[in-house]
């Protein structure tokens, strides 16, 4: 007799190891909160979730979780994945590691605002990037700090989707003080001139500075 494929989330989670089980709820419940809108369904053999199209997807392996956020959410949060292995669009947490719900969190989040950006540009009738960057606003504190710093220059002499990252990662911070660590990095960043969210870079690389 074939086993009965299971039809919901909560259908999913009841029917892995009782081991890990709270974990799945406990990943269930931190997708749920940061995307309040978003439906559930099982495609393709997995929990998914829907937002404007599908937004983001879990699975229970044998050794680890499976997250499926997209691969624009893989390569924003790729300084804060670099602990754990990656490919193209999934990261993996090994369930003898704490899950890291914060940070999950925030790429759901970030898959929000894709999602919505997307569905207003496609009813805008506006042909969308298949890599598509949410367009972040400059916050005033942070400009306070370039002005402050006289890095304001030095600031948009940088590529756009640069700028556009920084104020992104720097937008993401729940904390007051994750906010201020990530305006500090940016600063010593800006200010020697050779490095990017943690990365090597050189100008003579970059592309030619334009509006975002």
């Amino acid at each position: 007799m074939e086993q009965e494929l299971p039809t919901t989330v909560d259908a999913y989670i009841a029917g892995r190891s009782p081991e890990i089980q709270p974990l799945l709820r406990k990943l269930h419940q931190t997708i749920k909160e940061a995307a309040p809108k978003a439906g559930e369904k099982i495609s393709w053999g997995m929990p998914t979730f829907v937002l404007h199209g599908n937004l983001v997807h879990f699975s229970a392996e044998k050794k680890h979780i499976g997250f499926h956020p997209a691969p624009t959410a893989i390569n924003a949060f790729e300084k804060e994945l670099k602990e754990y292995r990656c490919s193209k669009g999934t990261v993996q947490f090994p369930y003898d590691k704490p899950l890291p719900l914060e940070l999950i969190g925030e790429m759901v989040r970030f898959r929000v605002t894709e999602q919505e950006a997307l569905a207003k540009e496609k009813k805008a009738g506006k042909v969308q990037e298949k890599t598509l960057r949410p367009r972040y606003p400059m916050p005033e504190d942070v400009m306070a700090e370039l002005q402050k710093e006289g890095l304001a220059e030095t600031y948009d002499a940088r590529p756009p989707y640069q700028r556009n990252d920084y104020i992104g990662w720097i937008t993401r911070a729940r904390r007051p003080e994750t906010r201020r660590k990530r305006i500090n990095q940016m600063v010593d960043e800006l200010r020697s001139g050779d490095a990017y969210m943690g990365m090597a870079y050189s100008s003579k690389k970059s592309t030619k500075a334009g509006p975002l």
